[in-house]
């Protein structure tokens, strides 16, 4: 496992004077749980850095089914790529609880980007890690059957996520729905899969999370399942 830290966060690598710059000109915002920071097709008009919460990044088929493609947490970026390329959201963005963000407009966020020429050296650092990532999350959707696919973004959440014990047990808190739409399949499959990993022995299923009972094994034996390290955001 390749684990990448700040791989939503182009700001945390800029000077200190940089980042003071953009606070000066940043606003906070506060968006309640389920509350809709943008959606898709909408215009690109601003950068956000959140400060606390959570943001998931989601699409929706014709039928209305919910695929969750991404999740922000405190410290990571969204909104940048709109302001650099002038095309429109390209997801919802929604708020899973109760969240804060720092506000930067288009208007600063081009006086800044064009000011210091390390602004761009970082967001394309940042970019490329994310497309490493994306990649990554392709092959496996493309390659990989249902059963495999959920045992490495388990292995992922396991290390952006996961909380570990000495007994070498590491806890994720996620719901059998929200894993779904993870993996872009029906709660009812996904549950049956994760029963038949219980039944293996390499997970224990808890009330509002997912226990690995070895996260060593597990990744042993799911790792290299596309054939490619698996990466996931550090936090």
């Amino acid at each position: 496992m390749k684990t990448i830290p700040n791989l939503h966060d182009f700001i945390h690598m800029l000077p200190d004077t940089i980042q003071q710059e953009i606070r000066a000109l940043s606003q906070d915002r506060t968006l309640c749980k389920g509350e809709t920071l943008y959606c898709k097709g909408d215009p690109s008009t601003e950068l956000y850095r959140l400060t606390r919460g959570a943001i998931k990044l989601c699409i929706y088929t014709k039928d209305g089914r919910e695929n969750v493609v991404g999740e922000m947490l405190p410290g990571d970026c969204l909104g940048e790529m709109g302001l650099m390329d002038g095309l429109p959201r390209g997801t919802h963005a929604v708020a899973t609880t109760d969240t804060g963000v720092s506000v930067l407009s288009k208007a600063n966020f081009d006086l800044l980007y064009h000011k210091h020429p390390i602004i761009s050296q970082q967001l394309n650092v940042m970019l490329c890690r994310r497309l490493r990532y994306a990649f990554t999350l392709t092959e496996d959707n493309l390659g990989l059957r249902l059963h495999e696919r959920l045992a490495r973004a388990l292995h992922r959440l396991a290390y952006s996520h996961g909380i570990a014990d000495e007994q070498g047990q590491t806890a994720i808190k996620i719901s059998h729905e929200a894993l779904s739409k993870m993996v872009g399949a029906s709660r009812q499959t996904v549950s049956t899969e994760l029963k038949s990993f219980e039944r293996e022995g390499s997970i224990q299923l808890q009330y509002g999370r997912i226990l690995i009972c070895d996260l060593k094994a597990f990744g042993e034996q799911y790792e290299t399942a596309a054939g490619i390290e698996q990466v996931a955001p550090l936090y």
